[in-house]
């Protein structure tokens, strides 16, 4: 059932550019509390807004991937973590403790409202350069797997 809807949500915003549209121009608060950001600042990049709650060990291995993945692809790919499921103390905390480095925002009502129900953390919507969406990830995916999905988007020396 849930893989239905998230074909349904892939379909149903892969269809709607309004619904696209509508995601890149949501401001979401900082949970560093440095005001909102937007998808749309991201445009030229490919975007991985990645879905985390608190006390999920796999969405914190997630977020340590993400670090690793933003600093060899910086240029190209931009991680953004989306908080949900926790109030912003703990997810504030979260990100601390995985010493997130880059984009870390929650979630708001609107947003939830385009995206729907998050099938499971972590979750992450994949965007291209132009903000279409291109496809998602459910649960945890290693490093080496995230390097070979975005090998394009990563230049070779800036790989360790």
């Amino acid at each position: 059932m849930r893989a239905a809807l998230r074909i349904l949500l892939l379909l149903s915003l892969g269809a709607n550019s309004l619904a696209q549209a509508a995601l890149q121009d949501l401001a979401l608060p900082s949970l560093r509390g440095d005001g909102e950001h937007a998808l749309s600042e991201y445009r030229g990049k490919v975007v991985l807004m990645s879905f985390f709650e608190p006390d999920c060990p796999w969405c914190y291995r997630q977020m340590k991937v993400l670090n690793r993945l933003q600093a060899q692809c910086g240029d190209h790919l931009q991680p953004v973590s989306v908080g949900v499921n926790g109030d912003v103390l703990r997810l504030r905390k979260e990100v601390r403790r995985a010493k997130v480095q880059y984009p870390a925002l929650s979630a708001t009502p609107s947003l939830m409202n385009v995206v729907g129900d998050v099938p499971a953390t972590p979750w992450t919507l994949i965007f291209g350069p132009q903000g279409q969406l291109l496809g998602t990830l459910q649960g945890y995916i290693r490093l080496e797997k995230m390097q070979k999905l975005f090998a394009d988007y990563c230049s070779p020396s800036a790989r360790p």
